[in-house]
């Protein structure tokens, strides 16, 4: 008997064969697969893995609300605004599509708190060094583990990452 589907799995097969049309696998390491992605969903929020309700206890034991946040690879996800209504004052938002980041600075363009930039994740050489006291990948670093030169790629993630701060919080499909 095979198990039902429910509708995130339909969406992610949907997803898979579109790329595999556009002559490829997913590449979910790659900014165009990301740019197309978020092209076909129209701006609809996403949230890979968990919500922030269900993270909201590990979130708040070592983040407190004051920190200077940066949430990497944050695509279309509420986790950002929930912080924000969770009392959370300062959230910079990075994600490599730059579609995404566009969607995500008109929908909020009136939350103060939050703020959206472009950038690659491997190489954040715009921010200086310790300029956040917390980063937060809910979902980045599997990406990245799925393109070309994976292990290369991982490390230039946590080696800026750790660039950044002291404290990553990694809230992955294997871990958190």
């Amino acid at each position: 008997m095979e198990r039902g589907r429910n509708n995130e799995e339909e969406k992610e097969e949907d997803v898979a064969v579109s790329a595999q049309q556009r002559g490829g696998g997913c590449n979910y390491g790659d900014a165009l697969y990301w740019d197309a992605r978020y092209l076909e969903e129209g701006g609809a929020a996403f949230d890979w893995y968990q919500r922030y309700a269900a993270l909201r206890p590990f979130v708040r034991k070592f983040v407190p609300t004051s920190s200077r946040v940066l949430m990497v690879g944050c695509g279309s996800a509420l986790m950002s605004e929930d912080m924000v209504k969770d009392g959370y004052v300062e959230i910079m938002n990075i994600d490599v599509s730059s579609i995404v980041i566009e969607m995500m600075r008109r929908k909020y363009v009136s939350v103060r708190q939050l703020k959206y930039m472009q950038m690659d994740v491997r190489d954040m050489s715009f921010f200086s060094d310790e300029s956040f006291d917390c980063v937060i990948d809910k979902g980045t670093l599997d990406s990245l583990m799925c393109g070309p030169d994976a292990p290369l790629s991982a490390a230039q993630m946590i080696q800026e990452m750790n660039r950044q701060v002291n404290l990553i919080l990694l809230a992955q499909s294997h871990s958190i």
